[in-house]
């Protein structure tokens, strides 16, 4: 069991978003006194509502929960565990963007600092996904310099990695195998114990922090290039005429074979942390072909696409009007979540076109573009559509897609992207097909 010299003050969890929050919730929910800390007021004050603008986690879960929801950084001073949980996104050159990991350390550094009882040290848990090396030569120093205090003697580190998936209620934490790793074999029974409370799947225990730091990114990476097979798969199906769907679903008869989707990769992980670890290859004088080959596949989707979709309506021989209508905008399917959308970048590219061009989304109704026309209540609207683009196939738009086959044109196009629709819908309607 978790030492009680480590559970007789509050747990931190600091950042409350896609990761922090239903961690901070689970915590809580086994009777571990949690606080959840955002610098974000609007977010503190809507949590504190019930209300989770992700749309992850229900209200009644929040407001029944004992968790602490706060916007006051004081909490981190006489807390015994503190776990980071704030995103690591990229810069617009592919480079890792540490700048809230750099805060988030900072702001650890200087309440700890402030500590009245130096008897029990405290441990601070990474979540965030990062390189190798990053928890223990990057942001440990941070810690050090706003602190005074020494890591591994006044403090001490651990590394537990993420593995939430946004919109998917199956894997969640309690019930997911949790990574777990410290900086020394005490502070790993410590965390090991701490995270049994709510993995209830199990701990692996990584024999150091750079080996759970490269587990998780490698998780995405392995993803990641399993999609650019197949889009690239897809890409050459496509200039032979054979239908790659059939191709896959021919395959996949054998007994090892992995099928995956195609389609656009977007989000804040798959597309984000290969580059993580590329930058650090890098600094070792290696380049890493294959990982940025895959990356430079699935970045090329969105322009695959466009160039797709203008090149097939040019040849439609009649049609009343330029209308394409683009059904979802986040980054995946069922999630609110818009963060490196390539529905947006390929919306982006069809307004550059002379086609007017729609938007909608179901998740998420912000007016995404300025030059692109947002609409809602689409049945009932009396326009029309040459395409129809099925970018992100929410389960509502699968369900009740037959109520729009009426709005697109004689010898108009469905463009089913990711190929979740029944084909066989449009064969009598004289309406085309198309999907990766």
């Amino acid at each position: 069991m978790l030492s009680k010299e480590y559970i007789n003050k509050d747990i931190v969890i600091l950042g409350l978003g896609y990761v922090g929050l239903p961690l901070a919730l689970e915590f809580a929910k086994n009777n571990i006194s949690t606080y959840g800390y955002d610098s974000d007021l609007i977010r503190i004050n809507q949590l504190s509502e019930g209300i989770d603008k992700n749309e992850e986690i229900d209200k009644m879960d929040i407001l029944s929960s004992k968790l602490k929801i706060t916007s006051n950084p004081e909490c981190i001073t006489d807390s015994n565990i503190i776990i980071v949980t704030v995103p690591t996104p990229i810069t617009d050159d592919y480079l890792p963007d540490l700048s809230l990991l750099m805060n988030a350390s900072k702001l650890i550094g200087e309440k700890i600092a402030l500590r009245k009882n130096k008897n029990n040290k405290p441990i601070i848990i990474f979540e965030s996904t990062t390189y190798p090396g990053c928890t223990e030569d990057y942001c440990a120093p941070l810690i050090e310099k706003e602190s005074g205090l020494i890591s591994g003697k006044d403090f001490y580190l651990g590394y537990s990695p993420e593995r939430t998936n946004f919109g998917d209620k199956e894997h969640s934490i309690s019930n997911i195998v949790k990574v777990v790793s410290g900086q020394n074999d005490e502070i790993l029974e410590i965390i090991s114990s701490l995270y049994s409370h709510v993995a209830k799947e199990g701990v692996h225990k990584a024999k150091s922090i750079r080996i759970a730091e490269s587990s998780k990114v490698i998780e995405n990476i392995q993803r990641d290039l399993n999609i650019a097979l197949f889009n690239e798969l897809c890409m050459i199906f496509d200039r032979m005429n054979i239908p790659s769907s059939e191709v896959f679903k021919a395959a996949s008869t054998k007994w090892n074979f992995n099928n995956y989707s195609p389609g656009l990769v977007g989000g804040h992980c798959v597309p984000v942390d290969p580059y993580y670890l590329t930058y650090k290859a890098q600094e070792f004088g290696f380049t890493p072909k294959t990982i940025l080959s895959g990356r430079a596949v699935n970045e090329s989707v969105p322009k695959f696409l466009f160039e797709k979709i203008i090149k097939t309506l040019s040849n439609v021989e009649k049609h009343n009007s330029n209308n394409i209508l683009v059904l979802g905008q986040t980054f995946k399917p069922d999630v609110a979540d818009l963060r490196n959308s390539k529905s947006i970048e390929l919306c982006k590219l069809l307004v550059s076109s002379n086609y007017n061009i729609f938007i909608n989304d179901i998740k998420n109704n912000y007016p995404f573009l300025d030059d692109a026309k947002y609409i809602d209540n689409i049945e009932d609207n009396k326009i029309n559509f040459l395409a129809i683009v099925l970018a992100v196939p929410h389960k509502n738009y699968i369900s009740q897609f037959s109520n729009l086959i009426g709005k697109i044109e004689k010898n108009g196009y469905v463009f089913d992207i990711t190929g979740v629709l029944d084909n066989s819908k449009f064969q009598n309607q004289e309406i085309n097909y198309w999907s990766m």
